[in-house]
């Protein structure tokens, strides 16, 4: 459910910046992606921070009788680290652009 959420977000952000780009200045489209890349740094931060507990089917039992996380646990968090990753060097890479022009 939120992966579906994030990608409707970022179809919609990516719209709406589609729009705005035909009377703007490079310095402004800059300005703009950079926000908008800002805003899916902070999705894929608070995705993968609230993605810590584990869920059901992620653990499995130990012999002293205690749970551990499986490999399904450890999969998920890979692909939200992963999720964090892309976003966090797309609002680099924006924010770079958006420096050299000013």
């Amino acid at each position: 459910m939120s992966r579906i959420l994030t990608l409707l977000i970022t179809l919609y952000a990516g719209a709406v910046f589609a729009q705005a780009q035909d009377n703007r200045t490079p310095l402004d489209k800059a300005y703009e992606e950079a926000r908008a890349a800002q805003f899916a740094l902070q999705t894929a931060e608070a995705r993968r921070n609230q993605g810590l507990e584990s869920q059901e089917g992620e653990r499995s039992g130990t012999a002293a009788g205690g749970s551990r996380p499986n490999e399904n646990y450890f999969a998920r968090q890979s692909v939200l680290e992963m999720e964090l990753v892309q976003a966090r060097k797309r609002y680099d890479d924006a924010v770079k652009r958006w420096n050299d022009l000013k």
